[in-house]
């Protein structure tokens, strides 16, 4: 009886706790899209972010298999005004301000994007600016990410993470395992009363 009773106001308790989460909205401050998607000159793959949009071709050349173009008001990380790429077995790499960035209305090639790659990203959504990238290896973008502050860098990483429940979810989840403790107590008195009979 007294083990009942604290399974009631644990569960309570833990109830109080989920309902009382699930009134804070879930927020991330980096938005990583996982694509896996090989891309070729007759098949591109074209993402937007806001008022941007961005399209990985490939050239078919083992040293620089990629190239990329631009769409609204995309832009991608350059050098001597050229898009260039980030090594990823350097270290990690930041893209945000200070950094330049080009538009590149057709395929242009990204020389030595062979191997693991970060790519720079900058798109616009009305006035805000937003700084992302994209991880590629050969000619398949892997997957890609912005940060969702306006005017933050962002940090690149071949890490996809793993996804975190909303509260809602937790909730649903503790009432879950609620129902299942109360339907096996409920089969276990069933069974004694059997049992007796």
């Amino acid at each position: 009886m007294i083990v009942a009773r604290r399974l009631v106001q644990t569960s309570a308790l833990g109830l109080a706790a989920a309902l009382a989460l699930s009134a804070a909205p879930a927020s991330a401050a980096v938005n990583v899209v996982a694509v896996g998607q090989t891309y070729t000159a007759a098949s591109p793959y074209t993402f937007s972010f806001g008022d941007s949009s961005f399209t990985f071709t490939g050239t078919g050349d083992i040293f620089n298999p990629t190239a990329i173009s631009t769409g609204g008001t995309g832009q991608v990380n350059t050098i001597f005004g050229s898009p260039t790429t980030n090594f990823v077995d350097r270290g990690t790499v930041t893209f945000g301000p200070g950094m330049q960035y080009a538009a590149f209305g057709t395929p242009t090639t990204i020389r030595f994007s062979n191997g693991n790659n970060f790519i720079g990203l900058r798109a616009t959504s009305g006035s805000d600016v937003f700084f992302g990238y994209a991880f590629t290896t050969n000619n398949v973008l892997n997957s890609f990410a912005f940060n969702t502050t306006p005017g933050a860098a962002i940090t690149a990483s071949v890490a996809i993470p793993a996804a975190v429940p909303e509260p809602g979810t937790w909730v649903m989840m503790l009432l879950g395992f609620g129902a299942i403790g109360a339907t096996m107590r409920r089969r276990r008195r069933v069974t004694a009363t059997a049992r007796l009979a």
